[in-house]
């Protein structure tokens, strides 16, 4: 009997033992399950002046780029974008909206996270130190004087520039045709010495104008600055510019009257033709400045878009003998 109850000791020590140890195995694995590494937060902020974010990607170094972070959203600049890591080691890129990238490879992220000011000096560049693109001059114009005219726009690239006599009634050809001065670019008129208005259109339309600059021999210089914008303060007032083309018996004749915003296109063609030539060409109708199409009688449709890309449009226009005039306001929006 005392053998017995030994037995029946010793196997109810054992049965306890192995359910204390399998007790203390599924409170580790509970543990495991329930604790979470600390993550890191990686914010980038836009510090490129004038260019827009529109994609990002964190991804681990060993790893090749995956999604896009910012998703359906940009990052203006000034702004900033927060995501949380696992602390390691991590690529970042950022395109902006002309395409540049910006990238930082193997940035080691701790538990305090990481900040990047991301700026024009973090472009990537494709190309080596023998190449780089040095800032152009462009030539147009004749005469004795020049105008010296810099692009200091901080990224905005500059479309158009017109320089006109003072005495004039329209601002006449772009100076650039069908160059672009980019920043540090530099454009150089030349003209007969005399007074002259100067203005500069941007890629978003917005102008830079400096009235009555007196040009001789010595000729002047202007480095166009963002100070510089047009803010529709006390300008001098150039005069409406009338504008004809086309060949025909009717006038058509649209006006500008939408205020503060120039318009860049106008369209008149045959409600049965899809959408011609541009009529305007290289011109801008301003406030209050019209153009004359001249058409046969007929049908016609007319479209005209402003600075910003707004359209207006007028469809199946009964155009007789005696023609059509169009004042198009702010109310004849698409």
């Amino acid at each position: 009997m005392k053998k017995l109850a030994l037995l029946f000791g010793m196997l109810a020590i054992a049965l306890f033992a192995a359910c204390g140890e399998q007790a203390e195995e599924g409170d580790t694995t509970q543990v495991e399950d329930t604790t979470e590494a600390a993550l890191a937060e990686v914010t980038i902020t836009n510090g490129l002046e004038a260019y827009d974010i529109y994609y990002i990607m964190i991804d681990p170094s060993d790893e090749p780029w995956g999604e896009d972070r910012l998703g359906e959203e940009t990052l203006a600049p000034g702004e900033s974008f927060t995501v949380e890591v696992e602390p390691g080691a991590w690529d970042i890129q950022v395109i902006d909206v002309d395409g540049d990238t910006y990238t930082l490879w193997q940035v080691d992220i701790g538990a305090d996270g990481y900040e990047w000011n991301v700026t024009l000096d973090d472009i990537d560049s494709d190309w080596g130190d023998s190449e780089v693109m040095e800032p152009r001059i462009i030539e147009a114009g004749e005469g004795t004087a020049w105008i010296s005219i810099v692009n200091d726009l901080q990224g905005y690239d500059i479309f158009y520039v017109y320089v006109s006599p003072m005495e004039s009634d329209d601002w006449g050809d772009d100076m650039l045709g069908s160059e672009i001065l980019y920043q540090n670019d530099e454009l150089i008129v030349w003209v007969d010495p005399g007074t002259y208005d100067i203005q500069l259109v941007d890629e978003d339309g917005d102008t830079y104008t400096v009235w009555e600059v007196e040009v001789d021999a010595a000729g002047f210089e202007w480095w166009v600055t963002l100070d510089d914008l047009d803010l529709m303060t006390d300008e001098p007032d150039m005069g409406a510019v009338m504008l004809e083309t086309g060949e025909g018996s009717a006038p058509v004749t649209i006006i500008n009257d939408l205020g503060a915003w120039d318009i860049y296109y106008v369209y008149v063609d045959a409600s049965d033709s899809p959408w011609g030539e541009d009529r305007l060409g290289s011109d801008i109708l301003t406030a209050d400045s019209r153009i004359t199409v001249w058409v046969d009688p007929g049908t016609y449709d007319m479209k005209v878009e402003d600075v910003d890309g707004d359209t207006y449009t007028l469809w199946g226009v009964e155009v007789g003998a005696d023609g059509y005039q169009w004042s198009v306001t702010l109310d004849d929006m698409d």
